[in-house]
């Protein structure tokens, strides 16, 4: 009786760590983003592919926008906006030949960044 208790004690321990270390390691860094610049709303559409089961522990925490490689706009947040597709909007008034860069970065585990040349 008394190793019955203890192999449940056991069980719970390791049924815990082995639910962290799946944990971290299924955390990623965004995989995509999509740029769409509306010149005559000064609109940036940005689209941010980033998988999380979790959206309030497991999320994209910051999106900068650059124009020309110099930082114009840095948002923080507390949470993903959804599952999979994040669609954020900001106002930044570019012109044509402007490189704009946009980057998303996960709390847990890294960052991408993708630019686009205004037309």
């Amino acid at each position: 009786m008394k190793y019955v208790k203890y192999i449940g004690i056991f069980s719970i321990v390791l049924l815990v760590g082995v639910s962290l270390v799946t944990m971290k390691a299924e955390a990623t860094p965004p995989r995509y983003i999509n740029l769409k610049y509306d010149k005559n709303t000064d609109t940036l559409k940005v689209i941010v592919s980033h998988i999380s089961p979790v959206r309030g522990f497991h999320y994209i925490y910051r999106v900068a926008v650059e124009k020309n490689g110099v930082l114009e706009q840095s948002h923080f947040y507390k949470k993903q906006p959804a599952f999979f597709l994040n669609r954020y909007e900001y106002n930044i008034s570019a012109s044509s030949g402007d490189i704009l860069t946009v980057s998303a970065y996960c709390i847990l585990f890294g960052y991408n960044s993708v630019s686009i040349k205004v037309l």
